[in-house]
């Protein structure tokens, strides 16, 4: 079976992220990029597009709230057309960057505080779908099953990706829980995830050095059990497309 294998690349934060992300490359189908709002700055986002072509990775912007102190990681209560143009703001930094690349961002992840808020929240699920469909409406929308985010894009026609964590339990209200720290245990997580056809992408832990050689593993295991690493959903990094825009009257959902 296929499966897309996903990290976020180009921080932007020195060196050591530089080498994290080196190590990261060779096991990445998608290459999710800060786009300089919450994280990543100009020049890691560029390196960052350029790696992806010459590796044929496809790119995804990982969009956040704008909140660099906090790394995007607390919550805000934003106004859901003012956070759609914040993502709007954030696709066309990415995507300027990868034309200059010859390539393009085919898929869309919300990042930290986002990434949650997006699961349940119903203005916030809606702003990240609303700018998709201004922006680019053949991006894919990366999120948990069953989230509000994935329900809503489907709803108005959009591709989705439902990705697995395999070093996060979940909650009982299907939140992102505890982290698993036993590199096995993840494996094992993450080839079971693969086989049952349930989901269209892992996320890759990328943290620490540990999580690396987690990440390495998984890959590895992956590969093991007969699982061709793709992101055959979205489109490669090199394959150049024209944006498309549609015009129609949308209400949340």
């Amino acid at each position: 079976m296929e499966i897309d294998l996903t990290a976020e690349v180009g921080h932007g934060l020195g060196e050591a992220a530089t080498e994290s992300d080196s190590s990261l490359w060779p096991l990445l189908s998608t290459a999710l990029v800060p786009c300089g709002v919450h994280s990543g700055e100009p020049t890691s986002m560029l390196r960052a597009c350029s790696e992806a072509m010459a590796r044929g990775v496809a790119l995804g912007a990982a969009v956040g709230y704008a909140d660099r102190i906090g790394g995007g990681e607390r919550f805000i209560d934003y106004d859901p057309d003012d956070l759609a143009a914040t993502i709007i703001y954030q696709l066309g930094a990415l995507d300027g960057l990868a034309l200059a690349e010859q390539a393009r961002v085919g898929s869309i992840r919300p990042s930290g505080a986002l990434f949650e808020a997006a699961r349940t929240d119903r203005n916030h699920a809606w702003a990240v779908v609303n700018a998709v469909l201004d922006y680019d409406p053949t991006l894919t929308i990366i999120g948990l099953p069953g989230s509000r985010l994935l329900q809503t894009a489907e709803r108005h026609g959009l591709n989705v990706a439902r990705e697995f964590q395999p070093h996060r339990l979940l909650n009982a209200n299907g939140s992102l829980g505890a982290v698993i720290t036993d590199t096995e245990a993840v494996t094992r997580r993450a080839v079971e995830a693969a086989a049952s056809g349930h989901y269209d992408c892992i996320r890759l832990p990328w943290h620490g050095v540990a999580e690396r050689a987690t990440a390495t593993a998984i890959h590895a295991a992956l590969v093991d059990a007969g699982h061709e690493i793709t992101a055959d959903r979205a489109l490669a990094a090199s394959d150049l497309g024209v944006h498309l825009t549609v015009a129609t009257s949308r209400t949340p959902a």
